[in-house]
């Protein structure tokens, strides 16, 4: 099985982790690939993760890792133990359950998390979380004072929310009758809506490539 999109990009972390034997729990892993994300986009490249980041959980957080680490640990990739960590609390720990999990992921984007590991692997999720909200796109966000906004990568102010807008279209969408003369628009009405998302995502990509 080989790994691709934020699936690769998780794996890559977790394994990184283990050859340098670091302890990844759930917020380490954010923080971790978020900082690599932002290094990415701060080398003109498109960031990696394939996650979008928003103000969260303690800093910047996408509720896709959630997701991912779900499919990750049915398919037997992954295994997620809670624990108590050394000052008491609980955490959620990940780590890799097979030997060499093969990931499709850019090899810049790869190096650069090593590096990020490497790096800042050690360092606490409360120092993680601290650092984070000392970025450029994090800065820019509690400026507004609101949570759940769109983390803008390139340092400028939070990006327009589209999501709410794109579920209210597909609920119209879904919601109106076939028309005799047009069976099935209203289902390719519905996937066009779904679609803009993955627009949004392309053209975030062509204006971090400068195109």
């Amino acid at each position: 099985m080989t790994m691709r999109g934020s699936s690769a990009a998780v794996v890559q972390l977790l394994r990184v982790a283990r050859a340098n034997g670091i302890i990844i729990n759930r917020t380490k892993l954010a923080k971790l690939l978020y900082l690599a994300d932002l290094e990415a986009v701060g080398n003109e490249n498109a960031p990696g993760s394939g996650v979008e980041w928003r103000w969260r959980h303690y800093g910047p957080y996408s509720n896709t890792l959630q997701e991912v680490e779900s499919d990750l640990e049915l398919a037997g990739i992954v295994g997620a133990s809670e624990t108590i960590n050394f000052f008491g609390g609980k955490e959620v720990r990940l780590s890799l359950t097979t030997d060499a999990p093969e990931v499709e992921i850019d090899e810049n984007f790869a190096a650069i998390v090593e590096r990020v590991v490497a790096e800042k692997g050690r360092f606490t999720a409360t120092q993680l979380r601290d650092l984070t909200y000392q970025t450029p796109p994090m800065l820019e966000a509690q400026k507004l004072g609101r949570r759940e906004v769109r983390l803008d990568l390139t340092g400028g102010e939070p990006l327009p929310d589209l999501e709410p807008a794109l579920r209210k279209l597909r609920a119209v969408a879904r919601g109106m009758p076939a028309l005799e003369d047009d069976v099935g628009a209203v289902g390719d009405l519905s996937e066009e809506i779904d679609s803009l998302s993955e627009l949004r995502k392309e053209a975030t990509d062509e204006m971090l490539d400068g195109g």
